[in-house]
């Protein structure tokens, strides 16, 4: 039996090690269900520091440890002014030269991705055709400086998003929230990161994710 797959993109200043690591328990609940795949942010700033985004200086007499923090350790969707057209040129290509995959879950700046995945969606049929889900953990409350999409309408591809009472982002979330038709909502006290979910969670996230699977797509 084909296994299914879904794209997993990790937040701001984070890679694909530490978002399998996020996403362990739900990994491991979904096993049977879809496959993910965590992929690395498109922009490594440790080739330079001068990749930093513009809006984000080293703080005067920092010190050369941060210094040499930033530049080992910072990875990010958008270049140097938070523009994710390429990426999601990136994330369409693979998404249609692999048949498997048909989710994508996105943490923090990772669902900013997903929304826009959604908005394209709109527009490109091909796209819409093979995805047949999105996971949007914690809001990513950054403001890119270039609008990718003039006007937004509401994203149909079937959602499950979670808001943590405790994440600084929570209001920023539930904005979020109204960007998808019809989304499943998970509520939780987690603060800004993927949420360890109750067993009835992890079930309902379970029975979203075959339901979506097994939906025929028009």
């Amino acid at each position: 039996m084909q296994q299914y797959k879904c794209l997993a993109l990790p937040g701001w200043l984070n890679d694909a090690e530490i978002m399998k690591g996020l996403m362990a328990q739900l990994d491991k609940a979904l096993a049977s269900v879809i496959k993910f795949e965590y992929l690395d942010p498109s922009y490594d700033v440790s080739k330079s520091i001068s990749q930093l985004p513009s809006h984000i200086q080293v703080p005067q007499g920092a010190g050369s440890n941060l210094l040499k923090y930033l530049q080992e350790t910072l990875y990010r969707w958008g270049d140097i002014h938070l523009d994710h057209s390429q990426d999601i040129a990136n994330l369409r290509a693979k998404i249609i030269n692999d048949p498997t995959i048909v989710g994508v879950v996105g943490f923090s700046h990772g669902t900013l991705l997903v929304t826009e995945l959604g908005q394209l969606a709109h527009t490109d049929q091909e796209l819409k055709k093979r995805l047949k889900f999105f996971m949007a953990f914690s809001c990513h409350g950054i403001k890119a400086k270039k609008e990718i999409y003039s006007q937004k309408r509401l994203i149909t591809i079937p959602t499950i998003q979670s808001l943590g009472t405790r994440d600084p982002l929570e209001l920023e979330s539930l904005i979020q929230s109204s960007e998808f038709l019809n989304p499943v909502i998970i509520y939780t006290d987690s603060t800004h990161r993927v949420p360890i979910f109750s067993f009835e969670q992890l079930k309902k996230i379970q029975k979203f994710v075959q339901s979506a699977l097994e939906q025929p797509k028009l």
